[in-house]
């Protein structure tokens, strides 16, 4: 687990909510704090869909940012600033499992229930923490520090600038 400071809040925040720069990226949940509380996202509910729309979605459980974007960016846009606002991200099991198999880590994906990217904006400040989520106990910190880069890679693809904490 890393923390990282992003050092431009207000580029940060465009590539998050008006470009695609997180879309691929599943909501496990987001709270906002503006007048009121706002939470939302997480499990997908199937239900919703037709026939042919829950085919589409396959295994997927999730929403994907892409899909919820629009609803973060019309709480958080406007003259006044949020107090605060989290967003839990995670990597989608398709790209968990390139990652695994990409670095020949050994791990099986099924033993994985999750890497995170949690996003925190309070006091004017934005920082991101790396998350590691196992099904079972495992001493191997190794796809720890692998996610640790890849999402330190990503930053910097992204042109995120970012200061370790």
């Amino acid at each position: 687990m890393i923390a990282l400071n992003i050092v431009d809040v207000r580029d940060f925040m465009s590539k998050m909510l008006v470009h695609n720069t997180f879309d691929k990226f599943y909501l496990c949940e987001a709270s906002v704090e503006t007048f009121t509380s706002f939470q939302f996202g997480g499990p997908l509910h199937k239900s919703y869909y037709s026939a042919s729309e829950q085919e589409a979605l396959g295994d997927r459980t999730l929403t994907l940012w892409q899909e919820m974007k629009p609803f973060a960016y019309e709480l958080i846009r406007g003259k006044k600033l949020p107090l605060s606002f989290k967003f839990v991200f995670a990597l989608s099991h398709e790209n968990l499992t390139w990652l695994l198999e990409h670095n020949h880590t050994g791990i099986d994906p099924s033993n994985v229930s999750g890497l995170f990217l949690n996003v925190r904006y309070e006091n004017k400040k934005v920082t991101c923490v790396t998350g590691t989520s196992f099904k079972t106990f495992i001493m191997d910190k190794s796809l720890e520090h692998l996610w640790d880069d890849t999402a330190l890679k990503f930053m910097k693809q992204n042109q995120i600038g970012v200061e370790v904490c």
